[in-house]
């Protein structure tokens, strides 16, 4: 009798929410983060956010995990496998789809309204947070968000005499004009090895004024005669205006161009203003936000929530949801966002001076607020997105800047795969 009072009473503790959140021995609970993204400076902020959280809560530890950023998705998909999955982890928008598919991951949306932070952050990126996943409800918490700008050496354009660039025909004509390939100068360095389709869109679809990437019989947008042509006049940049090992250059490749001063002009995310500061002094450096179209449309892309999700296997889901709702807290959203470079979430915090003093910052917030601007969304929803335009699009483009393949037929055949994907996805 003893023993099966004792066992019931066991049970009755672990049914109740207080009880589930401690360890086994009383002490403090403990989280595994797994981050995906992993880089010196970036594991050293997440550590000091981390440490910062546990200050604030003293009975929650939180094991810290860096995963390597090549290859976290093989450890990952081990672990769903195995049902040895962390607590947390810092999932990518583009992996979100993945991992609802395998039931992974907890949806955040009851947690999230329940505590009031529909009015706390930003809209927008609670849209895009939701707009990642396959059945729209909430898994990334929208902490903070990347955006597009185009990056220029604002000494250089003084030297050559030239005013910021305010159309897509300045950007052209200032690119010629900056190109010296005697000196190894050249007017923008253009990316063609991975992650080329951030950019390739970045550059691509506002150009065009394409602000869909499927039409409403979901064919996609990608060999639309306005996008093949705007993809053309990029393509002519290269060799031309671009070095040619450009054809290999990835994000660190051109962020040393830039800095070097062989590139004039660098398209990517707010999150590299930092960088360029550091290397170069905020008074060489400025952004412009992707142009109009001719059309006068105003397209704005790379619009990316990042955040932290919950995986559905956790045993303390309380005290995660803690964690998650410390990193869109004032205190924890300034630190985390402002480390990173992003856009943070939270709606008192970018309000702060180091989000209102950060020109690109700046700059692609005044664009959201044009009334006429739409937001391009990209269907990171699709499973088979990401493999699409990574592996399969990539060793193609770099074909298309050599000449032996046509921009139409390279985005032809693409789009035929992204439109079978997309279809495919509305059947179900």
């Amino acid at each position: 009798m003893a023993f099966l009072l004792t066992g019931m009473l066991g049970l009755t503790a672990c049914g109740s929410g207080g009880a589930a959140e401690n360890s086994a021995d009383g002490g403090p609970v403990t989280l595994e983060l797994w981050d995906t993204d992993t880089r010196p400076e970036r594991t050293e902020n997440l550590k000091k956010l981390i440490s910062m959280f546990e200050e604030k809560n003293p009975s929650i530890k939180v094991n810290y995990l860096g995963l390597p950023t090549d290859s976290y998705m093989q450890k990952i998909s081990t672990a769903i496998a195995t049902k040895a999955t962390p607590d947390i982890i810092t999932p990518k928008a583009s992996d979100i789809s993945a991992l609802v598919a395998q039931k992974a991951l907890a949806p955040l949306d009851e947690k999230f309204e329940g505590g009031g932070w529909d009015d706390k952050i930003s809209s927008a990126m609670t849209k895009s947070s939701k707009a990642a996943s396959p059945d729209g409800k909430l898994y990334l918490t929208p902490a903070t968000s990347l955006a597009d700008v185009i990056y220029y050496r604002s000494d250089f354009f003084k030297d050559a005499g030239l005013s910021a660039p305010t159309s897509w025909d300045d950007f052209y004509a200032a690119a010629d004009k900056l190109t010296d390939k005697s000196t190894g100068k050249f007017g923008y360095t253009l990316r063609g090895g991975n992650g080329f389709f951030s950019q390739f869109v970045q550059m691509v679809y506002p150009q065009a004024g394409v602000d869909t990437f499927f039409r409403e019989d979901g064919t996609s947008t990608l060999n639309d005669p306005a996008v093949v042509a705007a993809a053309e006049d990029y393509v002519d940049l290269y060799g031309k205006d671009t070095a040619e090992s450009d054809l290999t250059a990835d994000f660190k490749t051109m962020v040393a161009q830039f800095g070097s001063g062989g590139a004039a002009m660098l398209s990517h995310s707010i999150g590299s203003y930092p960088t360029h500061v550091a290397a170069l002094g905020a008074d060489k450096v400025a952004a412009v936000a992707p142009f109009p179209s001719k059309s006068g449309k105003s397209v704005l892309s790379g619009r990316m929530t990042t955040g932290f999700a919950m995986f559905e296997a956790s045993k303390h889901k309380e005290a995660a949801w803690k964690f998650l709702e410390y990193t869109m807290s004032v205190v924890g959203n300034s630190f985390w966002a402002q480390k990173s470079g992003y856009l943070p979430g939270n709606l008192e915090v970018a309000k702060e001076a180091w989000v209102t003093e950060n020109p690109a910052m700046q700059t692609s917030i005044k664009a959201l607020e044009n009334k006429d601007a739409v937001v391009l969304e990209q269907p990171f929803y699709l499973p088979e997105f990401n493999s699409i335009t990574t592996t399969e699009m990539l060793p193609e483009w770099q074909r298309v800047l050599q000449k032996q393949l046509s921009v139409k037929d390279f985005l032809t055949q693409s789009a035929e795969k992204l439109t079978k994907a997309q279809q495919k996805y509305m059947k179900k």
